[in-house]
């Protein structure tokens, strides 16, 4: 293991975010989580990755350049744009694993970045 991170905030956060229209959630991410019950939730558990991620691997990096990706029956997993991926590797990393969760008014994302090596 490279590095490692916890984020953890509260899903109010989330509905401001989505009522002005600034936020770093792709469409995919949005699809998904309005597909399915308590989407503040399922976002705020998202953007606890995406910050997680973004702490992580610093420079330039934002939340937006983390995607949370989940196929049906599959773990979750980040996306990375250019800029994120280029990071990894400056760190001596080859990939990330999260782990997402949430309750009533919490959302937390624990991300690690990891050396194939």
């Amino acid at each position: 293991m490279v590095a490692s991170a916890l984020e953890v905030l509260e899903i109010a956060e989330v509905a401001p975010m989505l009522a002005s229209g600034v936020h770093p959630f792709s469409a995919e991410e949005m699809a998904f989580a309005r597909a399915r019950s308590d989407p503040e939730r399922r976002l705020a558990a998202r953007l606890a990755a995406k910050r997680a991620a973004a702490r992580l691997l610093g420079g330039d990096v934002t939340p937006a350049d983390v995607e949370v990706s989940r196929r049906p029956g599959a773990p979750p997993r980040l996306r990375l744009s250019p800029r994120a991926r280029e990071r990894l590797r400056a760190l001596g990393a080859d990939d990330v694993l999260i782990s997402l969760t949430h309750e009533r008014r919490h959302a937390a994302a624990a991300v690690l970045l990891l050396r194939a090596r």
